[in-house]
């Protein structure tokens, strides 16, 4: 099993700026991020950033960063760019992990790619059980399963049966070549009414599947409030 980790990370941001270099108990997020990145066993690991000052903060904590362009619109984009500057193949699978997660479990990087090469898919993704207070808020993406196979995605938790809805979480793996075709398909009716990116997958004919993350903690760092817990997490876990 082989895959490689790209975490795109952008240094504009309406709610948190400067969010990737934002101090968590005295590592940056994107320090925390890539800490969990290089506890697996990826074949490489890159930060895919639009900033210069990122790129200097990689540098420094020893990882390599791709400097792509600052007008992607999507994350997808960024992460396609980043295949194309590293002249990966087409078969090769990239786990894309936000640059927000700072907690991200590296057994779910190892899942998902042993998900990808079982069922020789095309797009991987995580979800978990919904807390009592997610299902009424719009913010939280939900998910809804046939076997391992994704049915659908909402931010309505009565779009399908309540009491099968799952939270999805948004890391992502990929085959080269799928992302490719990915980013050229325009945005679907589904993407834009929802919101939802992934939406143009399904839109269009392919299947996502889904894995259950084994992590305890999923949390992306969106607002100051999000940075606060962050950082009392990890004090705990010192």
């Amino acid at each position: 099993m082989s895959y490689r980790i790209i975490i795109p990370a952008r240094i504009g941001s309406t709610r948190l700026p400067n969010k990737p270099l934002k101090d968590i108990a005295g590592k940056t997020l994107i320090e925390r991020v890539v800490d969990q990145a290089k506890k697996t066993t990826a074949k490489s690991i890159h930060v895919a950033t639009d900033s210069e000052e990122i790129m200097d903060h990689c540098n420094e904590i020893n990882v390599e960063a791709l400097l792509t362009s600052s007008d992607h619109k999507t994350g997808s984009d960024r992460l396609f760019e980043s295949c194309d500057i590293l002249k990966l193949l087409d078969q090769e699978l990239i786990i894309n992990i936000q640059g927000d997660e700072p907690f991200i479990d590296p057994k779910d990087i190892e899942n998902l790619a042993q998900l990808a090469e079982k069922e020789n898919a095309n797009t991987v993704t995580l979800y978990t059980n919904l807390e009592s207070n997610e299902l009424e808020n719009n913010d939280v993406v939900k998910l809804w399963l046939d076997s391992n196979i994704v049915k659908d995605f909402s931010r309505y938790g009565d779009h399908l049966p309540r009491k099968d809805a799952k939270k999805h979480i948004g890391v992502y793996g990929y085959r080269v070549n799928f992302l490719q075709k990915f980013i050229k398909w325009r945005q679907s009716e589904n993407e834009i009414k929802r919101n939802l990116e992934q939406m143009r997958v399904m839109d269009n004919g392919g299947k996502i599947y889904a894995i259950e993350s084994s992590g305890k903690y999923h949390i992306g760092v969106d607002t100051e409030s999000d940075l606060k817990l962050a950082t009392e997490i990890a004090l705990d876990l010192e």
